[in-house]
Protein backbone atom coordinates (compact mmCIF):
# COMPACT_ATOMS: atom_id res chain seq x y z
CA UNK A 1 0.00 0.00 0.00
CA UNK A 2 1.64 3.37 -0.80
CA UNK A 3 0.94 6.26 1.36
CA UNK A 4 -0.05 9.60 -0.38
CA UNK A 5 2.24 12.27 0.96
CA UNK A 6 0.96 15.22 -0.96
CA UNK A 7 2.60 15.53 -4.46
CA UNK A 8 1.02 18.45 -5.79
CA UNK A 9 1.83 20.22 -2.42
CA UNK A 10 5.63 18.99 -2.51
CA UNK A 11 5.99 19.88 -6.14
CA UNK A 12 4.24 23.53 -5.60
CA UNK A 13 6.50 24.29 -2.61
CA UNK A 14 9.58 23.18 -5.21
CA UNK A 15 8.56 25.19 -7.81
CA UNK A 16 8.21 28.38 -5.55
CA UNK A 17 11.58 27.34 -3.79
CA UNK A 18 13.30 26.86 -7.17
CA UNK A 19 11.91 29.65 -8.91
CA UNK A 20 13.98 32.28 -5.81
CA UNK A 21 17.01 30.34 -6.56
CA UNK A 22 16.94 30.77 -10.35
CA UNK A 23 15.97 34.72 -9.87
CA UNK A 24 18.64 35.11 -7.77
CA UNK A 25 21.55 34.62 -9.97
CA UNK A 26 20.70 37.49 -12.73
CA UNK A 27 24.23 37.23 -14.11
CA UNK A 28 23.44 33.89 -14.98
CA UNK A 29 19.96 34.58 -16.34
CA UNK A 30 20.53 32.65 -19.96
CA UNK A 31 21.41 29.58 -17.81
CA UNK A 32 18.39 29.83 -15.89
CA UNK A 33 16.47 30.36 -18.39
CA UNK A 34 17.59 26.84 -19.58
CA UNK A 35 17.09 25.60 -16.12
CA UNK A 36 13.60 26.83 -15.48
CA UNK A 37 12.38 25.27 -18.77
CA UNK A 38 13.90 21.51 -17.06
CA UNK A 39 12.59 22.46 -13.96
CA UNK A 40 9.37 23.01 -16.09
CA UNK A 41 9.12 20.25 -17.79
CA UNK A 42 10.25 17.87 -14.65
CA UNK A 43 7.26 18.76 -12.73
CA UNK A 44 4.75 18.69 -15.94
CA UNK A 45 6.00 15.28 -16.28
CA UNK A 46 6.25 14.09 -12.75
CA UNK A 47 1.77 15.26 -12.18
CA UNK A 48 1.06 13.78 -15.62
CA UNK A 49 2.79 10.48 -14.62
CA UNK A 50 5.53 10.53 -17.40
CA UNK A 51 8.33 9.22 -14.99
CA UNK A 52 10.40 8.37 -17.45
CA UNK A 53 10.53 11.94 -19.20
CA UNK A 54 10.55 13.34 -15.48
CA UNK A 55 13.55 11.19 -14.78
CA UNK A 56 15.38 12.02 -17.91
CA UNK A 57 14.27 15.69 -17.13
CA UNK A 58 15.89 15.71 -13.64
CA UNK A 59 18.83 14.83 -14.82
CA UNK A 60 19.46 16.88 -17.08
CA UNK A 61 18.60 19.70 -14.08
CA UNK A 62 21.05 17.25 -11.92
CA UNK A 63 23.87 18.04 -14.71
CA UNK A 64 23.27 21.91 -14.62
CA UNK A 65 23.04 22.13 -10.56
CA UNK A 66 24.19 19.17 -8.62
CA UNK A 67 23.97 21.09 -5.51
CA UNK A 68 20.23 21.65 -6.11
CA UNK A 69 18.25 19.50 -3.61
CA UNK A 70 14.87 20.20 -5.58
CA UNK A 71 16.61 18.46 -8.54
CA UNK A 72 17.51 15.96 -6.57
CA UNK A 73 13.40 15.33 -4.81
CA UNK A 74 12.06 15.95 -8.18
CA UNK A 75 13.92 12.77 -9.66
CA UNK A 76 13.82 10.63 -6.12
CA UNK A 77 9.45 11.67 -6.37
CA UNK A 78 9.96 10.07 -9.54
CA UNK A 79 11.56 6.59 -8.97
CA UNK A 80 9.43 6.22 -5.93
CA UNK A 81 6.46 5.92 -8.11
CA UNK A 82 8.38 3.68 -10.92
CA UNK A 83 9.11 1.52 -7.68
CA UNK A 84 12.77 1.98 -7.93
CA UNK A 85 12.82 2.61 -4.37
CA UNK A 86 16.97 2.22 -3.98
CA UNK A 87 17.84 5.02 -6.83
CA UNK A 88 14.76 7.23 -4.83
CA UNK A 89 16.76 6.30 -1.60
CA UNK A 90 20.14 7.59 -3.29
CA UNK A 91 19.02 10.52 -4.27
CA UNK A 92 17.31 11.48 -1.13
CA UNK A 93 20.79 10.12 0.60
CA UNK A 94 22.08 12.81 -1.97
CA UNK A 95 19.73 15.72 -0.75
CA UNK A 96 20.58 14.82 3.22
CA UNK A 97 24.13 15.23 2.51
CA UNK A 98 23.22 18.94 0.78
CA UNK A 99 20.94 19.80 3.45
CA UNK A 100 20.00 17.39 6.67
CA UNK A 101 16.83 19.48 7.35
CA UNK A 102 15.13 18.74 4.54
CA UNK A 103 11.89 16.60 5.32
CA UNK A 104 10.99 15.77 1.89
CA UNK A 105 14.15 13.47 1.68
CA UNK A 106 13.16 11.85 4.94
CA UNK A 107 9.64 11.54 3.92
CA UNK A 108 10.31 10.34 0.84
CA UNK A 109 12.71 7.29 1.86
CA UNK A 110 10.58 6.43 4.88
CA UNK A 111 8.24 5.34 1.90
CA UNK A 112 10.95 3.57 0.18
CA UNK A 113 11.42 1.17 3.24
CA UNK A 114 7.88 0.71 3.63
CA UNK A 115 7.34 -0.51 0.37
CA UNK A 116 10.53 -2.34 0.46
CA UNK A 117 9.14 -3.92 4.04
CA UNK A 118 11.78 -2.32 6.27
CA UNK A 119 9.88 -0.63 8.78
CA UNK A 120 12.15 0.15 10.93
CA UNK A 121 14.01 1.92 8.77
CA UNK A 122 10.52 3.76 8.05
CA UNK A 123 10.26 4.17 10.92
CA UNK A 124 13.71 5.98 12.10
CA UNK A 125 12.98 8.62 9.13
CA UNK A 126 9.70 9.41 10.24
CA UNK A 127 10.74 9.67 13.56
CA UNK A 128 13.73 12.34 11.80
CA UNK A 129 11.23 14.34 10.37
CA UNK A 130 9.13 15.04 13.44
CA UNK A 131 12.50 16.06 14.92
CA UNK A 132 13.15 18.56 12.46
CA UNK A 133 9.46 19.43 12.29
CA UNK A 134 6.55 18.38 14.65
CA UNK A 135 3.97 20.57 12.74
CA UNK A 136 3.99 17.86 9.80
CA UNK A 137 0.86 16.10 10.82
CA UNK A 138 1.24 13.56 7.26
CA UNK A 139 4.79 12.34 8.94
CA UNK A 140 3.13 11.63 12.63
CA UNK A 141 0.20 9.93 11.02
CA UNK A 142 2.42 7.70 8.31
CA UNK A 143 4.78 6.90 11.73
CA UNK A 144 1.64 5.75 13.88
CA UNK A 145 0.64 3.78 10.77
CA UNK A 146 4.24 2.07 10.50
CA UNK A 147 3.99 1.52 14.20
CA UNK A 148 0.79 -0.48 14.22
CA UNK A 149 2.00 -2.61 11.26
CA UNK A 150 5.31 -3.09 12.91
CA UNK A 151 3.19 -4.06 16.08
CA UNK A 152 0.78 -6.74 14.73
CA UNK A 153 3.40 -8.58 12.00
CA UNK A 154 5.28 -9.70 15.97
Amino acid sequence: MKIAFSLKIQIFIFVLFSLILINKANAQQQYNFYALDHLKRSISYLMSGDYANAIASCNQLIRLDPNSTVNFILRARAYYETGEYDLAIADCNQVTRLDRNNTSSYNIRANCYRQKGELSKAIAEWQAVLRINPELEEARINLELAQQQQHNQR
